[in-house]
């Protein structure tokens, strides 16, 4: 059985478990609100048969929603919980829309508690399924089962961004076979990744390397030799990097102009006013939701910095944020006083001696970070966004790094889109100011939500915060 055979397998399997959960759930609903003695019964238990004649039109507006979703896509890369945020907020979907059509039938009256039911049902029993069914597919992605193997033409910067993210994102679905360029020697490495021949013995190359893609991250080269190279290999999938991605960094759009494919720039998400008065009142109400919250938390963490340290409770550090614009940043003191007298500003290193006995600990959970709610709400930071640097830093890599300096077009934040993908302390700078330029060109409120939960579930799995 080959991988599309496996692939359009699953596909379906995914859609009849979905189909299953379903209707389980709707008729375990009618069961809970007529039977179950939970709810009281005032003008008596209607014919399951008009629930058993609404199934069709149910299982169509889930089917819908979570097609809608994305949900029957096979995506190597998402993880357990994107997918179950995603099959909760389409199930969500799914119950208002079938909700409103309620009032338009009025020959027969829907229990509203049915309904109700029905929707807390499937969130969890769709999760739960979703689960498992993830667990199978990721098992049969490790044994290659339906692994896609990828083969790379042209030995560019585009082609190594691709080979280390591919690296680290080890459940993206794809292992990269080689690569093929006209310049590099046979055997050669590039990115670690062997060189095997050039563009003329491309067809045998991707025949004995048994590959399902292609990317073409050259496209300097000779645009009649790609030509040649995609109508003798249609089976293969193509993509090709386009070489003003490099150059342009806004949200991009395709469209024509009189019959011309053009790119189209896109203006920022939060260039709105709109979008920065929802972004700041989201702020506000959820700094001071978690300053309240966490304040025990706040008082045990004061405590242990002050009873296993000489010095300070809170440190206030200098960084850089909207515009450039400085501020004094809050954190609950984890180095010892005068860390930095000897070795001026450098980052946290794994086993820092200049930590304190409990600094450790603080880094590890985060908890040092937790004074920073007050700089949300001042209005020094936002909670979602690109991490703030300190004015040393910035002035370093604004002339090192591409696009750096345009990770300042939005206020800083506790946490943002790179610290939740793993970039957080001493990793790849270039990477991280990549995922933080994804996240302001494509800012939205539920990306926000997405992060901060991402953020407190992944507390105690960072392996870079030192």
């Amino acid at each position: 059985m080959d991988k599309k055979t496996v692939l359009g397998f699953l596909r379906g399997s995914l859609l009849l478990g979905d189909a299953a959960v379903v209707v389980i759930s709707s008729l375990l609903a009618y069961y809970l609100r007529f039977f179950s003695g939970m709810v009281s019964i005032k003008y008596g238990v209607p014919d399951v048969s008009i629930y058993f004649k609404a199934l069709p039109v149910i299982l169509a507006v889930f089917i819908l929603a979570f097609n809608y979703a994305g949900l029957y896509r096979v995506d190597f890369g998402r993880s357990r919980f994107d997918e179950a945020l995603s099959a909760i907020a389409a199930s969500s979907a799914s119950i208002i829309i079938l909700t409103a059509m309620t009032f338009f039938f009025r020959r027969v009256s829907y229990s509203r508690i049915v309904i109700m039911h029905m929707w807390l049902l499937i969130a969890v029993f769709i999760t739960v399924w979703r689960f498992f069914y993830r667990t199978v597919f990721q098992h049969m992605r490790k044994t290659e089962l339906i692994i896609r193997r990828l083969l790379i033409i042209g030995a560019t910067p585009a082609s190594g961004v691709l080979i280390e993210r591919l690296k680290r994102l080890t459940g993206s679905g794809y292992k990269v076979v080689g690569v093929i360029d006209d310049r590099a020697k046979s055997n050669s490495k590039f990115c670690g990744v062997q060189v095997l021949g050039g563009s003329k013995n491309f067809t045998k190359i991707a025949e004995k390397m048994r590959a399902d893609e292609v990317f073409v991250g050259d496209t300097g080269g000779s645009r009649k030799t790609l030509a040649s190279i995609i109508m003798k290999n249609d089976k293969l999938k193509f993509m090709i990097a386009s070489d003003e991605l490099g150059i342009i960094t806004k949200v991009k759009d395709f469209g024509e102009i009189h019959g011309i494919p053009v790119f189209e720039v896109k203006e920022l998400p939060l260039n709105s006013v709109f979008n920065r008065f929802i972004k700041r009142s989201f702020d506000i109400i959820f700094s001071i939701f978690f300053i309240i919250i966490l304040s025990p938390v706040y008082i045990a963490a004061a405590l242990l910095v002050k009873l296993t340290s000489n010095g300070p409770v809170f440190y206030g550090q200098e960084r850089v944020s909207r515009n450039g614009r400085r501020f004094i940043m809050l954190k609950f003191r984890t180095m010892k006083v005068g860390a930095e007298k000897t070795t001026g500003p450098v980052w946290a290193s794994e086993n820092d001696p200049r930590r304190t006995f409990m600094g450790g600990f603080l880094r590890k959970t985060s908890i040092d970070e937790l004074p920073q709610f007050f700089n949300v709400l001042k209005g020094d930071i936002s909670i979602v966004g690109p991490r703030p640097e300190r004015p040393h830093f910035v002035k370093k890599f604004a002339g090192e790094i591409p696009g750096y300096m345009e990770r300042h077009v939005v206020k800083g934040g506790l946490s943002g889109w790179a610290q939740v993908n793993g970039l957080r302390g001493d990793t790849s700078l270039n990477e991280r100011v990549k995922y933080d330029l994804y996240y302001i060109e494509n800012w939205t409120l539920w990306l926000d939500l997405k992060i901060i939960i991402r953020t407190a579930l992944e507390i105690f799995h960072q392996d870079t915060a030192y």
